[in-house]
């Protein structure tokens, strides 16, 4: 059965401490939730200790689909496809990697600009990056590996240090 409202809105006042709207869906190829609109969602955390968005999937998965996707498909788009911002002193972004795998791995076509850039045009005391270990292996690691993995790029340099003041 479908309900359809058109020209109106759908207002929900949740009092109670219950779930405000649950969808518990069976579709194999669709959304519980589909949304179209130049602000399709939008979600404002105004209770101290709240949360904006959780996601969450508990199963031995071992598909191909991550359990979040952003995709910004258009090749004329010029706009970040995820910006994060940070006011306060917690991190910006935080990673509790657990498995045996990487925890960021970024894999760029890009042919003329830096694959990562840190700007840090504000550090007085800090650092732009740290690399730290604390394990107590006695096995042979790399903390820092820089590989160029192609022997015809001959003009490929594997660090570059350029320090411009006498420090």
């Amino acid at each position: 059965d479908d309900l359809v409202i058109n020209d109106a809105r759908l207002f929900i006042n949740q009092d109670d401490n219950v779930n405000g709207i649950e969808i518990d869906t069976e579709a194999s190829s669709a959304s519980g939730i589909y949304a179209y609109g130049k602000y399709p969602g939008r979600f404002d955390v105004d209770i101290s200790g709240g949360r904006a968005l959780y996601c969450e999937r508990n199963i031995a998965e071992s598909g191909s689909l991550p359990l979040v996707m952003f995709v910004d498909d258009h090749a004329s788009n010029t706009q970040p496809t995820l910006k994060i911002q940070q006011d306060g002193a917690g991190y910006g972004i935080s990673i509790d990697q657990n498995g045996n795998s990487h925890a960021i791995f970024i894999d760029s076509e890009s042919t003329t600009q830096p694959v990562i850039q840190v700007e840090a045009d504000a550090l007085t005391t800090g650092g732009a990056a740290k690399f730290y270990s604390n394990s107590s292996t006695t096995g042979t690691r790399n903390l820092v590996s820089i590989v160029n993995d192609h022997a015809s790029a001959t003009g490929a340099t594997a660090l570059k240090i350029q320090q411009d003041s006498t420090g």
